[in-house]
């Protein structure tokens, strides 16, 4: 709110005093060029000093305010003991009267019938009356809760001293949230002092700052201010009390900005509950030793009062905001639980940042040469993130736990960077912590507010917790994808690397393997040459992962080897079902179908098959004519037992034939209870004749995606030969 204009003077209490103090507000309100509320001014002032001047006798002073809306003025006296006159109708005889606490005063009545509101304020050694003046007329003047009772009440004692503090019995009996708790105080405080400004700092944990909460009749909010309590409250014996500050241009604490925003004069009040400090109340006024022991005690006494309800709002707000951290932290982490992609993460990261604690975020992660490399940046305003991305890679931040500049303007100006908005950015407080996992620094994360914000202790506390789990969720994404990158350069080891030309047969091969990329599939398929063959095979181990891989890896490497000794398919068989029962003591089985291909005497006649195939699904064989027929015997499976035989079977395959060897991944693929099956297997197969060997490929593929919608459960190989 705009610092409101104050015009403050002290008069002698003289005959000519009236006279002086209404031209004196009259040339004020001239200046302020408020002419509209001149006339009702300078009449109810006049009143109010004639009153001050006949039944007080002491010193008279004058303040006026420009409150934008209305002007206030207080004329004040230094006799509080002697009550106000009531205001009584303004047709009552006004005649001179010695008693002075006469009933019904023309001045009075006159000010409650055209001020737009008064009151009275007490504080020990003053009385001050105030008014309220609009510039639209109003039908009458409504007093505070520190109004007089009317005349026709009559007083047969003397008048109690109304309550200072009463205007806060209502505020308290609502229980309101502390911060409307807090506004109203400073209201009722800087109207019970009579003073131009009040404000209210709450204690921190430690009680060495006090973080101003709610402030009135300033231009600008104060900044929190550190001090030890000793340093605060000097003269406390047996305790902490008031503190009256006559120059708080000399007020280190503050560090001048009461003095800047006008204010001469200070007194404050510490809030005590059982004994521990938990804020701090204080009146500040324009005009210099403005304030008296007899002000402190009752600004004492109103911060005794506020005390408790003011911490018990203040508890109500901490565990509303450890409930909301909590919920926030807890949604985070399951939204990071939910992805293993580092960059991913980082996203996340960010937009959970600036959607809950600051303006921007910057993560960054540690490469193998302990260099920091940004990962993602994003800031609230998507207008500033091209600069905060300029900035953050241009000057990586250092790691800074308290809220504070990352860069000064020798920073920027070394780095090049004279945009108005990076400016803008490092000119806001920033912290900066460490991605910590294990003991090990993954890397650091930046959170930056815009300037003139500020990082409450609350938001550190959560900032720090949210960056562990964040760490946590980095280490989880790196772990990932270095076992993916492991398990997928051992599946490719498995597999062949190149893929020779076999003369007179157009060939494809497809290989997916099931679940998570971090795990090595059990199937595999193979094609190379041997002398004046052409071999392939294709296998399923039983099961996935490492053990798995070892079987497959053992299997293609025998097999090629006693291919290229010239051994015969069954011999093979036999071998390499040896090789699987003395290097795996464990049971795994591994069904195959191993083939040799070799030219027919004529081109015209085909070529030759001679395979084995060792407990796998048959391969079929797809005629020009559309009919569809399985090819060869099953044998039993590869190491299972010692005492098998393997017999060759030999085929003849002729042009334009098209022959299919899969893995059960395709025919036991399931929709629901439903199995495609060999059945099924076979009549997509049957419409596929004149294809190419990939284009049988991708239509059994599309087919299989349309019978089971949502992917597959199990490794699928599919070798396809077709011969032309």
């Amino acid at each position: 709110m705009p610092h409101p204009k104050v015009a403050h003077r002290e008069f002698p209490a003289t005959p000519e005093t009236v006279g002086t103090v209404r031209e004196f507000t009259r040339g004020v309100l001239r200046d302020w060029e408020r002419d509209a509320v001149i006339e009702d001014a300078t009449l109810l002032v006049s009143e109010l000093t004639t009153n001050a001047v006949l039944h007080a006798g002491t010193p008279v002073e004058v303040t006026v305010r420009d409150l934008t809306d209305v002007v206030e003025i207080a004329v004040a006296d230094r006799l509080p003991e002697r009550p106000v006159p009531q205001a009584g109708p303004l047709d009552v005889d006004t005649s001179p009267s010695t008693d002075s606490t006469r009933n019904g005063g023309m001045g009075l009545g006159l000010v409650a019938a055209i001020a737009q509101s008064w009151g009275v304020s007490y504080s020990g050694d003053r009385k001050a009356v105030w008014i309220r003046v609009a510039e639209v007329p109003t039908t009458g003047g409504t007093g505070s809760t520190l109004l007089l009772p009317p005349a026709t009440e009559q007083q047969t004692e003397p008048r109690r001293r109304p309550d200072p503090w009463g205007a806060l019995d209502s505020a308290l009996a609502e229980r309101l949230a502390l911060d409307e708790l807090l506004e109203r105080t400073v209201e009722v405080a800087r109207g019970v002092l009579a003073g131009d400004a009040a404000y209210i700092a709450l204690a921190t944990t430690d009680e060495t700052l006090w973080e101003v909460r709610s402030a009135v009749g300033l231009a600008y909010p104060l900044l929190p201010f550190t001090s030890r309590t000793e340093e605060t409250f000097p003269s406390a014996a047996p305790g902490p009390g008031p503190l009256i500050n006559d120059d708080v241009m000399l007020a280190r604490a503050h560090r001048g900005m009461l003095a800047s925003a006008g204010m001469r004069s200070l007194v404050t009040a510490p809030l005590i509950v059982e004994g521990r400090i938990t804020g701090l109340i204080g009146v500040a006024s324009s005009s210099p030793g403005r304030f008296s022991k007899s002000a402190a005690s009752v600004l004492q006494q109103g911060a005794d009062r506020i005390a408790l309800p003011v911490e018990r709002a203040r508890l109500a707000q901490v565990e509303l905001a450890r409930r909301a951290s909590l919920s926030f932290l807890a949604e985070a982490s399951d939204l990071l639980a939910g992805t293993l992609d580092e960059r991913m993460t980082a996203a996340l990261t960010a937009q959970l940042i600036t959607s809950r604690l600051g303006a921007w975020c910057g993560v960054f992660t540690t490469t193998e040469t302990n260099n920091l490399r940004l990962v993602y940046a994003a800031h609230a305003d998507e207008e500033y993130t091209d600069a905060l991305r300029l900035l953050l890679e241009a000057l990586p931040p250092h790691e800074q736990e308290h809220p504070q500049r990352l860069w000064d303007d020798a920073d920027l100006s070394a780095a090049g960077l004279r945009q108005e908005l990076a400016k803008e950015i490092a000119d806001g407080p920033a912290v900066c912590l460490p991605l910590l996992a294990r003991g090990r620094r993954l890397g650091l994360l930046a959170i930056g507010q815009r300037p003139g914000a500020d990082f409450g202790q609350g938001d550190i506390d959560v900032t720090d917790d949210f960056a562990r789990r964040v760490s946590s969720a980095l280490e989880n994404a790196r772990l990932y994808s270095n076992q993916t990158s492991m398990s997928e350069a051992l599946q490719r080891s498995l597999l062949p690397a190149q893929r020779p030309d076999i003369p007179g047969v157009d060939y494809a091969v497809f290989y997916q393997p099931a679940g998570e990329r971090t795990v090595v599939g059990g199937d595999f398929y193979d094609v190379f040459a041997a002398d004046n063959r052409w071999c392939f095979a294709v296998g399923d181990v039983c099961g996935t992962g490492p053990e798995a891989a070892s079987i497959t890896g053992l299997a293609r490497h025998t097999l090629r080897a006693l291919a290229r000794e010239g051994f015969s398919p069954a011999h093979i068989m036999h071998r390499l079902n040896l090789a699987i029962l003395d290097e795996n003591p464990s049971t795994r089985f591994l069904t195959m179908l191993y083939g040799e291909l070799t030219a027919a005497r004529r081109p015209e006649e085909g070529m030759r098959l001679r395979m084995v195939s060792a407990g796998h699904p048959l391969p079929l064989r797809l005629r020009p004519s559309g009919d569809v027929e399985s090819i060869g015997s099953s044998q039993p499976l590869l190491g299972a037992f010692e005492d098998v035989d393997f017999f060759t079977e030999a085929v003849e395959i002729h042009p334009k034939d098209v022959v299919l060897a899969v893995t059960d991944g395709v025919t036991e693929r399931r929709n629901g209870d439903d199995m495609l099956g060999d059945e099924g297997l076979t009549k997509i197969f049957n419409t596929c004749s004149g294809l190419t060997a990939q284009a049988v490929i991708a239509r059994i593929e599309r087919e299989l995606m349309a019978f089971a919608p949502g992917g597959h459960t199990d490794d699928t190989a599919m070798l396809v030969l077709r011969f032309l």
